[in-house]
C-alpha cells in the first residue's frame, strides 16, 4: 500500500511539473562585458542572486564566460514571469538599481528569445529598444 500512494504522489507530481513548465521561455544573451574578468564575475553573481531572490517565477538565470564575451542563459516559467522582471528593472522597479548597475558591467549585442510569448509582451520587450529574435516553439519539453 505504501508503495502504491508512493507511486500515485509521484505521478501526481510529475503531472504538476509538467504543466508548471509547459509555458517555459528561454533568453539566449550575448554581452560584451565593460569591466575587467573580476568584477564581471562578481557582480553576474549578485545579479543572478539578487533575480533569483525577487522573482520566483525565473526558473534559471546563468552567466557563462565566453573568450571576449559573456553568455547568460535565462529561463523563464512563462510571459508572465518576463513581465515581472520588466517590471522589477524599470523605473521605480525593485530592481531599477540593480538595472542600472548591469548596463555599467555589460553592453548587450544580442538576446534570442526561444518559446511562445504573448504578443503583449513582446510588444513590451521590443519597447525596451534592446536586439530582441523572437523563435517561436515548435515542439519539446522541460525537465
Amino acid at each position: 500500500m505504501k508503495h502504491l500512494l508512493l507511486l500515485l504522489t509521484l505521478i501526481l507530481s510529475a503531472n504538476t511539473w509538467a504543466e508548471d513548465y509547459k509555458n517555459e521561455i528561454i533568453f539566449y544573451q550575448e554581452f560584451s562585458p565593460l569591466k575587467n574578468e573580476q568584477e564581471t564575475a562578481k557582480f553576474s553573481e549578485y545579479y543572478q542572486s539578487i533575480v533569483d531572490k525577487n522573482e520566483p517565477d525565473t526558473l534559471g538565470w546563468k552567466f557563462f564566460k565566453a573568450e571576449d564575451k559573456v553568455i547568460a542563459i535565462l529561463r523563464w516559467k512563462d510571459s508572465q514571469s518576463i513581465v515581472r522582471h520588466l517590471e522589477n528593472v524599470s523605473e521605480g522597479g525593485i530592481l531599477e538599481e540593480d538595472f542600472n548597475a548591469f548596463n555599467e558591467h555589460f553592453a548587450i549585442n544580442s538576446i534570442a528569445v526561444y518559446g511562445n510569448v504573448d504578443a503583449d509582451v513582446k510588444k513590451m520587450l521590443m519597447d525596451f529598444g534592446l536586439p530582441f529574435e523572437f523563435y517561436p516553439l515548435i515542439a519539446g519539453y522541460s525537465r
